[in-house]
């Protein structure tokens, strides 16, 4: 890459991954000045995976415990930029595979958007596998990013500068939500990047039941995001923390986001499986949201949710 294209270091954060992050690690480093994997405590099945990556010339760091993505990705930058010192920072899920273009329209949307007088805080993907990135309007002809998953940001060290780095309290969920609302309070746009396109899987979905039965529309099941009671606490503590913190400076944000989280967790809780420890999930997250809790959900109501007994 030459030196006026701008140097990209991309930062992989990984949990128990399998062997596809070798050929999305590879991706990445066709485009890179380097590439920085987090092992975010994995358990050992997951060594070869590691050892693989080390032997194609990945840098592996190893976090000492389970921290959470935002702390994953805050360590990886932290290497990536003592190692390299890259102009921007590229994030990445470990299930998530560059397009090889990706780097070369992420920098070009760059270019043409500072060109027309825009201060870019980051750039995001254009889409994830067949589904389109969620705007909110467009600004000199480039489109403005509504709410982006952080797989695919494509951050100046700049702007990490300015801003800060990603919320740890906050460990999964809604850490690029908060991100990208951050950037925007700052002054700062973010862009969904023209023909950044990206392969990436978008969890698990199940159908819609109603007392045991599928549930059609026209015909075709309707299916919703599963996650896991505790997934569903951290989506709730921090969807709620995220409203409270950014009502004032982007209200129309807070509104379209906890309508879309709200239809999420109408389906999640009223149609699907697990309802009563989905909805205790929600309620204590709410509740923790409201007393200022943050980091790992406690131990005791990790046992709640996934219906252990305690120990005597």
């Amino acid at each position: 890459m030459a030196p006026e294209e701008g140097s990209v270091a991309v930062v992989i954060a990984a949990f128990n991954p399998d062997a596809t992050l070798l050929d999305n690690a590879r991706a990445a480093a066709a485009q890179a000045v380097g590439v920085v994997v987090v092992d975010d405590g994995s358990t050992p099945a997951s060594d070869d995976v590691f050892a693989a990556l080390l032997a194609d010339g990945v840098v592996v760091h190893h976090q000492p415990s389970n921290a959470g993505i935002a702390a994953a990705l805050n360590a990886g930058v932290t290497e990536a930029r003592e190692r390299w010192a890259p102009t921007h920072i590229l994030t990445l899920d470990q299930d998530s595979k560059l397009a090889p273009t990706y780097v070369r329209h992420a920098l070009d949307t760059f270019r043409g958007a500072t060109a027309a007088g825009l201060e870019v805080g980051f750039v995001s993907a254009a889409a994830y596998g067949p589904h389109a990135t969620p705007s909110r309007g467009t600004i000199a002809g480039f489109t403005r990013a509504f709410d982006p998953l952080q797989s695919g940001f494509v951050v100046p060290v700049a702007t990490l500068d300015a801003v800060g780095m990603f919320d740890e309290g906050l460990f999964i969920d809604g850490v690029d939500s908060e991100f990208t609302a951050r950037v925007r309070a700052a002054g700062l746009e973010v862009l969904v990047g023209t023909g950044c396109q990206l392969e990436h899987a978008l969890g698990k979905r199940e159908p819609a039941l109603l007392f045991g039965r599928p549930l059609r529309l026209f015909g075709r099941p309707i299916t919703y995001n599963y996650h896991s009671p505790s997934r569903v606490y951290y989506i709730s503590r921090n969807g709620a923390t995220l409203a409270a913190r950014y009502l004032r400076t982007d209200p129309a944000w807070v509104a379209r986001r906890s309508v879309e989280e709200l239809k999420a967790h109408t389906l999640r809780i009223g149609l699907g499986r697990d309802k009563t420890k989905l909805l205790m999930a929600a309620v204590a997250g709410i509740g923790d949201a409201w007393r200022h809790r943050t980091g790992r959900l406690t131990d005791d109501l990790a046992r709640k949710l996934s219906g252990a007994r305690s120990r005597s």
